[in-house]
């Protein structure tokens, strides 16, 4: 029998996980977005007119403006620009307007430097333009992504565990109730470097046949693939590329001694290279030199002159706060990952030792990395980011106790769903109005539900909304949020059923 397109499993499940963030977006315009204008409009790298209006942004002397991060994130956000500029060039055709400059205004807010780079924009008549191409990276790049990372958790699911009905859940689960949705909304490296995460640990993980050993090879020539992609898009890569470089090593070592760890060593190592030397390239072009990155480069900031460019020895103070901090600590922002203590512990069939371990490698060489990253203090503004990639891994290890599959009490049963439960609030908090946990829920609890464009709307009513000035906007929050999960909602029970639930179980 031939399925309709809305039968095929998994979209249902994009299409819901794409819904929801599409609702979330925001004009936020990061540093990334300047280089994916400046890549998709003139084919350059130089960020030369933008550079005053981002504090991310540099000038060398002789050699033009830059940002001050990797430049994978906005290689991949050139895309749906690039895509988009007829409908762009007509649009301004029609409405030369939007790109003229406009007069200063302000925005209602205590954080001085928005109104400040609002203002600067709109003197340059940018203001319109960089907001559409944060609208574009984010619908067409992050929440497209973000809604297949779902599906790819769902299929990951079904074909270790069987059972697809739930499968499905905890993809939609893994999209909505994690910081994943909360990154989701403008274009960043650590929202796709967590893709890349969660791509390498379902190529090592994933079981349908047993794989040969030549099948195992070319996973992780793919997983040095993504790697490098990695590396292309944040430093922060280089202690996992240091970490599953050794779990290829140990794989091969258990499956054929020294020859198969040095072939799986040599192919991770070879995948790599082409994601590598674009980086490098990238940083001849920009710099005049391959092996530095951009940090070398920036004036000096409050952390950049500390140890060397920002790197220190792990601190206790940043080990807590990027784990429990409200401000950006991964677990406020996601209770229930701490489950993947008693997943790993109380562990199924399917999840062999070795995995485990080698997945809490992984993870520990993140943790540490980020505590000995000074720029993790920037993290107070901005929420939960470089702890990011460790959510596949950690809610992948929570899977047996979200799955049921670990003997747990009443009491730890209720324990896992109240985890589940906050964290889906906490999600949805911090997504609708982009604030730390505590300001987030408060705000919630107080004010009811709101998308974050609309807050932006009221913000800037004097200049964008003067129908949204004062506290009119939060009733039309209310209705937009309910029409969004009603549509959602309605989109989930009219596709039909998810695929059939099998009873095979693989052992990983």
């Amino acid at each position: 029998m031939v399925r309709r397109w809305w039968q095929v499993p998994g979209v249902r499940l994009f299409a819901v996980v794409y819904l929801v963030a599409a609702s979330l977006l925001t004009s936020n315009v990061v540093r990334e977005t300047y280089l994916a204008l400046a890549v998709a409009e003139h084919a350059t790298v130089r960020v030369d007119e933008y550079v005053e209006l981002h504090p991310d942004l540099f000038t060398i002397a002789g050699r033009g403006g830059y940002i001050n991060s990797n430049p994978g994130a906005s290689f991949l956000g050139a895309v749906p620009l690039v895509v988009a500029r007829p409908g762009l060039a007509a649009l301004y055709a029609w409405k030369p307007q939007l790109r003229a400059p406009k007069p200063p205004t302000t925005y209602d807010d205590p954080r001085p430097n928005r109104t400040r780079f609002m203002n600067a924009m709109r003197a340059k008549g940018l203001d319109v333009h960089l907001a559409l191409a944060a609208f574009l990276t984010q619908l067409g790049l992050m929440a497209p992504l973000t809604a297949l990372s779902a599906v790819l958790v769902m299929r990951w699911l079904t074909a270790l565990t069987g059972d697809a009905r739930t499968a499905e859940r905890l993809g939609l689960l893994y999209a909505l109730g994690t910081p994943v949705l909360f990154r989701t909304a403008f274009l960043n490296q650590n929202l796709l470097l967590t893709h890349a995460v969660l791509g390498m640990w379902a190529l090592l993980t994933w079981r349908g046949q047993s794989p040969t050993a030549a099948d195992r090879d070319r996973r992780w020539f793919a997983v040095g693939l993504l790697l490098g992609l990695g590396m292309l898009l944040d430093y922060s890569a280089a202690p996992l590329a240091i970490a599953f470089g050794v779990w290829a090593l140990v794989d091969g070592w258990q499956a054929g001694g020294l020859r198969a760890a040095i072939v799986r060593g040599a192919l991770t190592v070879a995948g790599s290279v082409p994601g590598v030397l674009a980086l490098l390239l990238y940083q001849q072009a920009a710099f005049g030199s391959p092996w530095y990155p951009a940090q070398r480069y920036m004036p000096p900031t409050q952390y950049s002159v500390l140890g060397w460019n920002g790197m220190t020895w792990p601190t206790p103070d940043l080990l807590w706060q990027n784990s429990f901090g409200t401000a950006y600590g991964l677990f406020a922002f996601c209770p229930f990952l701490v489950l993947a203590v008693v997943g790993s512990w109380r562990r199924p069939l399917w999840l062999s030792r070795g995995t485990v371990r080698a997945t809490w490698g992984v993870a520990l060489a993140l943790w540490l990395f980020s505590a000995a990253n000074l720029f993790s203090y920037m993290q107070f503004n901005t929420g939960v980011r470089y702890m990011v990639p460790l959510v596949p891994l950690l809610f992948l290890l929570c899977v047996p106790v979200l799955h049921g599959d670990c003997r747990l009490g009443a009491v730890s049963r209720w324990t896992a769903r109240v985890l589940v439960s906050c964290s889906l609030f906490v999600s949805a908090a911090v997504s609708m109005t982009r604030e730390n946990v505590v300001e987030a829920v408060t705000l919630t609890l107080r004010q009811g539900p709101t998308l974050p464009m609309l807050l932006v709307l009221r913000r800037t009513a004097a200049a964008y909304a003067p129908w949204l000035t004062g506290a009119g906007a939060q009733p039309l929050g209310v209705i937009l949020v309910g029409a969004v999960a009603f549509v959602a909602w309605l989109v989930w029970w009219r596709m039909g059923a998810s695929e059939p639930t099998h009873n095979a179980q693989h052992r990983t």
